[in-house]
């Protein structure tokens, strides 16, 4: 199912913002673009490094490494300055404890499945 952009658009700002991902860093877009593409086709959350970096980074004008760079720290940024409370009520325990944060599929692929649900709630 193909959800309008601007609806889209909308509820991934309201979630990175809650999240506490930086906005000023570049992997806020990228975040942005690989959420847009994964809500839409799911497949994309099978291949993250072979299809969704690299369609990401053209989407961007960037390179598959500098995506996954960036979305790297903008996740490890909000995991700093998020509540715990935020994270859990994202991920629950799927965060690794030995780290504390979620890797970036799992930011991905957990958020756009959230997006997906709440977006398809809402045409009921």
């Amino acid at each position: 199912m193909k959800f309008s952009d601007s609806i889209l658009s909308r509820e991934i700002y309201v979630t990175l913002t809650d999240l506490a991902i930086p906005q000023h860093m570049n992997g806020f877009a990228y975040l942005t673009s690989a959420l847009k593409l994964a809500v839409n086709d799911a497949s994309y959350l099978q291949k993250v490094t072979k299809r969704l970096y690299p369609e990401v980074a053209e989407l961007n004008n960037s390179t598959p490494q500098r995506v996954e760079r960036s979305m790297r720290s903008a996740i490890e940024a909000a995991c700093i300055m998020s509540t715990l409370g935020t994270f859990e009520k994202y991920f629950g325990n799927a965060i690794r404890p030995s780290t504390g944060k979620p890797t970036n599929a799992m930011f991905i692929a957990t958020i756009s499945n959230r997006i997906r649900v709440e977006l398809m709630s809402r045409d009921d």
